[in-house]
Parts: structure tokens; sequence; C-alpha cells
């Protein structure tokens, strides 16, 4: 089977769902012509601002389940981006999303201005990063408060104005800490006239010691970052979720997308692209098509011809829960064993807290002791446990 992948994101034709988010990846035009060889649809500039700041150092880390840094925004100049970046960055082989951030409104609108003449495919804007108000309060003292994750309302008005100026789609990024109101941003974002929505962006601030010395692990004041990856991609993808179901304009996943899996769950949870970043630091470029490769290896095993039957698969799952009285189970079921699968490698058992498996020549379950809680399926590698109850 032949599997097209695709699509259109707010009126703009892509040949694939993944998109490389902002990140050093994408720090001037050469990179991003050379990144885009390897498979991606669009590629999301570095946030080009109109006073860059330098990056403090050290700026990244691996951290378990996750990547941390303290970077700002593009260190160029927005007349280097505007003037020489993007014509460069256009000779590449993919879409080119601008992403600006404007200190007030005027400056925003200027900053979209000029990435539409520059011939900017889309424009991103970015909304808040958590860590940055203690670097650019040391650098220039009360220059930035707290972010704002409450209210929508100063955003919605600069993206109405932005989409006023512009006849390119735009598309704002939230940031992670907006999860609590997530839906109260985004239907703000989309009756101010946005295209689409990206979600998200870094959690934080957060902090990484480094036991031996002592010290942050990151630079800056403090040492705060923000954190990105796989350990934030459980909370976007309630986000995605949540907002899917209350707006009609596309969705960008972005936030922990490390395989095809974690790409397939945010097009369920009705994303219509996804984003990736850590990962591409991580494991490198290649990974982009590894993860193209899944998706469509993924489809054609369970039998999809459109990424259209799988996006917001779960929604309907959900809503089959309520049809079938199942959105409350409270009776116990056990686990069924596939032996010809089963190794006997015992992590089931470590992880069963009721005592309930015992292991000889392969997992053998007490029905009396079993709670039903489907932990051993989740932890089994050969997945040899299964549990169904819906």
């Amino acid at each position: 089977m032949d599997i097209d992948l695709s699509l259109k994101l707010a009126g703009l034709e892509l040949k694939n769902p993944i998109i490389v988010a902002a990140s050093e990846f994408s720090r001037n035009g050469a990179t991003i012509k050379k990144l885009s060889e390897y498979g991606p649809a669009a590629i999301v500039t570095k946030t080009i601002v109109a006073q860059p700041v330098p990056h403090v150092r050290p700026c990244y880390a691996m951290i378990e389940g996750g990547f941390i840094n303290c970077v700002s925004g593009s260190d160029l100049s927005a007349d280097q981006w505007f003037k020489e970046e993007i014509k460069v960055a256009k000779e590449g082989e993919a879409k080119i999303i601008a992403s600006i951030a404007g200190r007030f409104l005027e400056e925003s609108i200027e900053l979209a201005k000029r990435a539409e003449e520059a011939g900017a495919d889309m424009i991103e804007y970015a909304t808040a990063c958590p860590h940055l108000a203690e670097i650019y309060n040391t650098m220039f003292p009360g220059s930035m408060g707290p972010p704002e994750v409450h209210n929508p309302e100063p955003l919605a008005k600069t993206l109405s104005e932005i989409k006023k100026a512009v006849s390119v789609p735009i598309m704002p990024k939230f940031s992670s800490i907006f999860f609590v109101d997530a839906v109260k941003w985004a239907k703000a974002s989309e009756k101010a006239g946005a295209d689409a929505i990206a979600a998200a962006d870094a959690l934080g601030p957060i902090l990484q010691i480094d036991i031996e010395t002592g010290q942050p692990v990151l630079g800056g004041p403090k040492g705060s970052g923000g954190l990105t990856g796989p350990a934030i991609k459980p909370l976007v993808l309630k986000m995605v979720l949540d907002m899917a179901e209350n707006i009609n304009i596309p969705i960008v996943g972005v936030g922990g997308v490390s395989s095809w899996r974690d790409a397939i769950e945010y097009f369920m949870a009705g994303a219509t692209c996804v984003g990736l970043a850590s990962a591409v630091h991580l494991r490198g470029p290649k990974v982009i098509q590894q993860i193209l490769d899944g998706i469509k290896k993924f489809m054609v095993d369970k039998g999809y011809s459109s990424l259209s039957e799988i996006r917001g698969l779960t929604h309907r799952r959900i809503k089959e829960r309520e049809s079938k009285g199942k959105q409350l189970i409270t009776t116990s079921k056990v686990p069924e064993i596939d032996v010809d699968k089963c190794n006997a490698c015992g992590l089931c058992q470590r992880a069963c807290i009721y005592e309930a498996i015992k292991i000889d020549e392969f997992a053998r379950i007490d029905p009396v002791k079993c709670f039903g809680c489907r932990l051993c399926v989740t932890v089994c590698p050969t997945k040899a446990l299964s549990l169904d109850y819906y």
C-alpha cells in the first residue's frame, strides 16, 4: 500500500506531517537548508527578536526522561534574518515558518510584516518562555516580569493585529505552562484569527544540579531552564486532546516526539502535524525519516490509508466509553498471558505491589490478589500480557 502523508496545515501544503520546531538546528539559513534534506515538511526558524541577546553558557543538558536548556531567541539580528537567512533557508526543500516574538504590539506587527516580505510561508508567534525572566532581569534589571499563564487577552489582541497586517497563516506557540487553561488560550487565539496553534514549548523554570560540584548544570544566575523532550509529552498530549475538542483550527503537537509512536499518539489526540526539537538534538536529523517510516509502517500494518482515519481517534474512543457506560469502571479484570511470548523476565512480578504474579516457566497471575491495575501490561517488554476493559 502506497501511503500518502501529504496534507494542508492552515492552507499551507505540506508533504508530510513532520515539522522541525524552533531550535539550534534552525539557527540560520544554512543549517535550515541542510536540515531540509532529511525530509521534514517544514522548519521553524529560531525565534527572531528585535533586540537579540547572547546565549548563556552552558545551555544544554540531557536528563533522565528529557532535555533541558536555557537558550533564548535567535542571537542573530532581525535584519540579518529578513535580508539573508530566510532567503537562504528557502533554497532548501522545506517550507519555512518564521518564529517571532515582540516586546510590544507594534514591534510584533513589524516583525511579522518583515517576515512575510522576506518569504516566510507561515508565522509562528512565541508566547512565553518560562526561564527567560531570570536571565533577562540579570542582563537588564526590571525588564521582564513573570510569564502570564491565565489571561490570554493580550496575546489575542496581538494575534488579531498581526492577522490584519499579513496574509500568511499565523500560529501562536503555547508554552507548556499554559496547561491548566489551555482551552481558554486556544479559544481566545481562534477567536482572534489564529490559523493554527502549536503546543507546546518548554515547561519550567526547572533546575538540575551537578552533585559533584553543587553547581546548577545550566548557566545563568541560578541555572534555571526549560524542560522539553519525553518528560513533557503526557502533559502536552492532554493539552492537545482538550484543545482539539474545543476549537476548529489545526494543532501542531510539539513536546516529546521521539518516535513514530509518539507521533501517532498526537494524531490520535487530534493534532494535524507534530513538531520535533529535542529528538533531533539528541539523535540527529536522521530521526526524522525514521519517524516518517514508522508512521507509514504502522498505517500499513493497521490498514489505515490516510492520516485522517487516525486523527482524533481517541476522541471517538472516549465517546464510546460514555455510550457503553464504561466511563467509571470499578471492578477488576485479570490480564491474559500469551505463554509463547512470555520470557519469564520477572519485570511484571517486580512491578506488582499486590504480589499477584509469580514466575516459573512463565508468568502466572493469582486472580484473587490481582487488582486489575494494568501496570504489568505496560512493563512487559514482549507484549505477553494484555488487558482490555473496553
